[in-house]
């Protein structure tokens, strides 16, 4: 048995450690790459690979080092760590391809609509041209994103309708044949319930663009009216080209725009239904077209990445923007700072102003190139620094206004639209503000012009007379 140990006494000496000593540790394994040639992790192996080789991976892994191919090391380089913040960066020529085959995609599209020849056009198609500019744009990807993949998707949900869903469907009704609202609500059913797609729970959620872009909502089954709206017409269109639906009849997709609800506030947002066309539908309801899905999503983007406070009771952003482009000299407040983004008054910057200018290009172009979205073109533009483009579109905005343009503008449904301002007089009055401020950003964007123009002739800036 072991004896017990007397205690030490307090005038036997003690050894003391010295503040920087350092224990010493056990040598620590690590893995190296297995080189070229070597195969089987033997003493000799290991002993070459931890002279030679380079470490690589988990602890006690071995693999192999595999230089990439080609197309894999152009994809590498190109990505470069030069953007604000460490963004990544590629070339031009690497994102810009993917870019402009989307922009070119959405408007043949929309002209096909406007045009009444665009009947092999796919709504679900030209949503996700959408994402793919944004895509290729935000993320300076040297990878397109894959639109086919979500594409089939669609056709594969329509796929599992028609082989499970209406056979069941005709052999409950003993073999007739299905009518129009019979297939509708069996669609729906596929839609909502077995697959459980759905809108958001409250309006705030709209202004998300994971609840707006196409290939999200197909992967995550969440997603704002006019994005199912569109995924519900690209369902309606497959069936007609399978022969579902019966010759000369059509489908009308409906959606509820945001309205009064009492004390509750304003209406929940519900996903889009369908009726036969020409039959009696609810009074606050409206008819989804290709062209009106695809301005709603690009509208509820635009909304998403609006660096200033939304007005809810006018619909637009505008007033803000355009008051600090003309009186930021005196207040630096809500005006662009580098890669910051927007100064706000209070609390940290939001929005995304290039993104902005995305979906406004956009929206512009599908206008036809006149209305409203070229004065909030101008204006973002020259928060953006481009002064000689934000004048070009303001001046053509207010060429538009006097030939009375925006008495014939349509008013068009909007996911996010709150019917809330009511208040004719303070309507009036920022009506009034937005003007003002408006008119004094043209005579400073003239101004601007009038002296960069002096300047690249050899006169003098009027601030020097």
């Amino acid at each position: 048995p072991a004896l017990p140990m007397a205690p030490a006494s307090l005038s036997t000496p003690v050894a003391r450690v010295g503040l920087g000593a350092r224990k010493t540790r056990a040598p620590r394994r690590v893995s190296t790459v297995t080189r070229a040639g070597k195969t089987d992790a033997g003493d000799d192996g290991d002993a070459d690979d931890a002279a030679g080789g380079k470490f690589m991976g988990r602890r006690g892994t071995y693999r192999k080092e595999v230089e990439d191919d080609a197309e894999t090391a152009a994809a590498r380089s190109s990505v470069k760590q030069q953007g604000g913040f460490g963004k990544p960066v590629t070339a031009k020529e690497t994102w810009q391809p993917f870019q402009r085959t989307a922009r070119a995609g959405l408007l043949e599209a929309a002209e096909g609509e406007r045009t009444g020849s665009g009947d092999s056009r796919d709504l679900v198609l030209t949503s996700l041209y959408i994402s793919m500019e944004d895509d290729a744009f935000k993320s300076r990807t040297a990878v397109c994103l894959p639109i086919a993949a979500y594409v089939k998707r669609v056709d594969k949900l329509m796929d599992e309708f028609t082989a499970r869903e209406l056979p069941a469907l005709v052999e409950s009704k003993g073999g007739a044949a299905l009518t129009t609202p019979e297939i509708i609500e069996a669609l729906e059913t596929h839609l909502f319930v077995t697959n459980k797609y759905c809108a958001p729970k409250g309006w705030r959620e709209l202004y998300s663009p994971y609840r707006t872009y196409f290939h999200n909502v197909v992967a995550q089954k969440v997603g704002i009216p006019a994005t199912l709206a569109a995924l519900y017409i690209g369902c309606v269109d497959r069936l007609r080209a399978k022969g579902v639906i019966p010759e000369g009849e059509g489908v009308d997709v409906l959606i509820r725009p945001k309205a009064r609800n009492g004390m509750a506030g304003v209406t929940a947002p519900v996903a889009p239904w369908g009726v036969p066309s020409g039959a009696t539908r609810p009074a606050n309801s409206v008819v989804c077209t290709h062209n009106m899905a695809l301005k709603l999503q690009l509208a509820a983007l635009k909304r998403a990445n609006w660096p200033w406070e939304w007005d809810d009771s006018r619909d637009s952003g505008v007033l803000l923007a355009v008051e600090a482009a003309a009186y930021g000299q005196e207040n630096r407040m809500n005006t662009a700072a580098g890669f910051v983004g927007i100064i706000q008054p209070s609390g940290r910057p939001f929005g995304d102003l290039p993104m902005a200018i995305l979906a406004t290009e956009r929206l512009l172009q599908l206008d036809g190139g006149e209305g409203y979205e070229q004065r909030d073109l101008g204006v973002l533009l020259f928060h953006d620094g481009k002064i000689k483009e934000a004048l070009e579109h303001l001046e053509a905005f207010e060429l538009w206004r006097e030939g009375g343009g925006d008495d014939a503008a349509p008013n068009l449904v909007s996911d996010v639209l709150n019917a809330g301002g009511t208040d004719a007089v303070l309507a009036a009055e920022l009506q009034v503000r937005e003007d003002e401020a408006l008119a004094k950003l043209m005579l400073d964007l003239r101004r601007m012009a009038l002296e960069e123009a002096l300047e690249s002739e050899g006169g003098i800036k009027s601030g020097d007379v």
